[in-house]
């Protein structure tokens, strides 16, 4: 007697190919467009509504949408030209807010400069109103000339 009960669904197993497999960049090559990834990336993060930095291999600002003067306490054109860990104080997640002595591991920005790649972690920094936790993204642009930082509070 057969049972309708626990029917399996099988789907047949293929390999997949080293050649189909697709290709995921780790950086934003933008060098194509002939003004470099600092230039191509420039205008767009001045206008954008959202809060984000674009910071040079330095780790200097050189662009900021106005979003972010929240973040950094500043306004975005104060901020261009001044070092990314000069206008933020990160805090320690596990020493009860103590001031942070490993930036290039807690600051996602540091860390993309730093290693050349994606980085994303949750930055939390004094402002004014208090201690504020950020989901932050961080794209190096290719050459690591510079990377990209997205915040978002949490």
């Amino acid at each position: 007697m057969t049972s309708d009960k626990g029917a399996r669904l099988i789907l047949p197993l293929r390999r997949l190919e080293a050649a189909s497999a697709p290709v995921v960049r780790r950086t934003l090559d933008l060098d194509a467009h002939g003004t470099g990834p600092i230039g191509v990336w420039h205008a767009a993060v001045q206008a954008s509504d959202e809060a984000c930095l674009l910071l040079d291999r330095d780790a200097r600002v050189v662009a900021a949408s106005s979003a972010v003067g929240a973040v950094l306490g500043t306004t975005s054109a104060s901020a261009v030209g001044a070092r990314f860990v000069d206008l933020v104080t990160a805090v320690d997640f596990t020493s009860g807010a103590a001031p942070d002595s490993e930036l290039e591991r807690s600051m996602p920005p540091l860390r993309a400069l730093a290693t050349g790649g994606l980085a994303r972690g949750l930055l939390r920094l004094r402002s004014a109103a208090g201690l504020i936790t950020y989901d932050v993204v961080a794209v190096p642009l290719a050459g690591q000339s510079g990377a990209l930082a997205f915040f978002l509070a949490v």
